[in-house]
């Protein structure tokens, strides 16, 4: 009994560990993204461009979508945890629960499509600033232009 104890035990880590992976893809992303973006501005701040700050509105919001994306793959895996640990304490469906199965396809109809993750508060919050400046610096170079 023991022994199945510590299959399960692993099953269980190997999930979280995919969990943890997600969320931290998720913050490498926004680290990234507000890496990038310092820098190329940085760089290009004396060549007042409307082009330069066009890209750099693409790359955030290319950003914004992988980010969401991941943050979409930690929630599935989430559900998938939930329902194992659901499973487990069941003693009949712990009999033939499949063990090391990582498919979280049954749980795309309840969790939110990317676009519905990209407007949640941990999303806004974080990307709308950026392109919020973006747009400010967008907006004075086209003036300064003129």
């Amino acid at each position: 009994m023991a022994e199945n104890e510590i299959v399960y035990g692993q099953y269980f880590t190997i999930i979280q560990n995919v969990i943890n992976r997600m969320a931290q893809n998720s913050f490498l992303i926004k680290a990234w993204a507000v890496t990038l973006i310092a820098a190329i501005t940085v760089l290009t701040f004396s060549i007042i461009n409307i082009l330069i700050f066009g890209v750099l509105l693409v790359i955030t919001i290319i950003f914004w979508v992988l980010d969401s994306y991941y943050l979409k793959l930690e929630k599935l895996y989430r559900h998938l945890y939930n329902a194992k640990v659901e499973d487990y304490n069941n003693n009949q469906i712990r009999k033939s629960m499949k063990l090391f199965d990582m498919d979280y396809e049954p749980f795309k109809k309840i969790e939110h499509k990317i676009p519905r993750i990209m407007v949640t508060k941990s999303e806004i919050l974080f990307y709308i600033p950026i392109i919020g400046a973006l747009t400010s610096f967008l907006i004075i170079s086209i003036v300064m232009i003129l």
